[in-house]
């Protein structure tokens, strides 16, 4: 007789406590039905609505009917559990081995910031950085009219937040934003210039890494679409859900079936032979 090459699962309790730990990763194959932090008043919902579809006649189809509710539970449960796990791979932050597969035109000091900032990047708030990044510019090349300067605060509400700043922490008296247009003040080396002028070189120096990214942001986004799809392909290969989504819909259709043919047969068992006799 050729030995069973089976082992028959762990026999160490070691063994079988990390075995047990597994079964309750995804919930599938433990014999508990609610898990902790679950809710037994949804499974409650759930059990409902199969005895009214199902309307079990006897205790075999209510024991059928139970267990077709527990393995779509399951099912449902491990739905959650792999939408989770793949929101959090795709939403992990950008490693050091992200930037080096590609070759980014981004200076080498500011990469570790550059995907994740664009990853956070609205279109709304990529047209707001590029306004502000093109006006300070505009404002170094050709000092501002006090007409621009007052309209700032909706052309550009970034930059008129950070000249606000400025004024504050340089003690500019408050006499208007447009009074910002002949302003004069002294730089850290010594230098006069305007303060627009002063407030704009200042934002395109504090802001380099955003200044970066707007330049190359077409790129930048093709990247990350590029490093969440091997992150995907990657967490397909190594999940084993599908094996849990095939192995739990098998054990629902053997289950339905049974059901199927139970209730056949109880409706056979228990019809009434209405032939008439014919006389001889």
């Amino acid at each position: 007789m050729t030995q069973s090459m089976r082992t028959g699962g762990p026999k160490t309790p070691e063994g079988k406590r990390v075995s047990a730990h597994n079964a309750l990763k995804t919930g599938a194959y433990t014999s508990l039905i609610i898990l902790p932090g679950e809710s037994e008043q949804d499974f409650q919902q759930l059990a409902d609505q199969f005895i009214h579809d199902f309307v079990p006649q006897d205790i075999v189809e209510a024991s059928l009917v139970h267990t077709l509710t527990v393995l779509t539970w399951k099912q449902l449960r491990t739905q959650k559990i792999e939408h989770a796990a793949l929101v959090r791979t795709l939403a992990a932050i950008f490693d050091l081995a992200d930037y080096h597969k590609f070759d980014l035109p981004i200076p080498e000091e500011y990469r570790p910031g550059a995907l994740s900032f664009v990853d956070r990047l609205t279109e709304a708030n990529e047209r707001a950085w590029a306004t502000a990044l093109t006006l300070c510019k505009q404002f170094i090349q050709h000092p501002p009219t006090a007409e621009a300067l007052q309209s700032l605060e909706s052309t550009s509400p970034i930059l008129y937040q950070y000249f606000e700043r400025k004024a504050v922490a340089k003690n500019v008296p408050n006499q208007g934003v447009a009074r910002w247009a002949t302003m004069e003040i002294k730089t850290v080396g010594g230098r006069v210039c305007l303060f627009a002028e002063s407030c704009s070189r200042a934002f395109l120096n504090e802001y380099k890494i955003e200044a970066s990214v707007i330049k190359h942001i077409v790129l930048l986004r093709q990247t990350i679409k590029e490093i969440k799809e091997a992150r995907l392909l990657q967490f397909m290969q190594q999940q084993n859900m599908q094996r849990v989504h095939d192995d739990l819909d098998r054990a629902f259709y053997r289950t339905l079936s049974e059901l199927r043919k139970h209730q056949l047969w109880r409706k056979a068992k228990n019809m009434i032979d209405v032939t008439p006799e014919v006389a001889v």
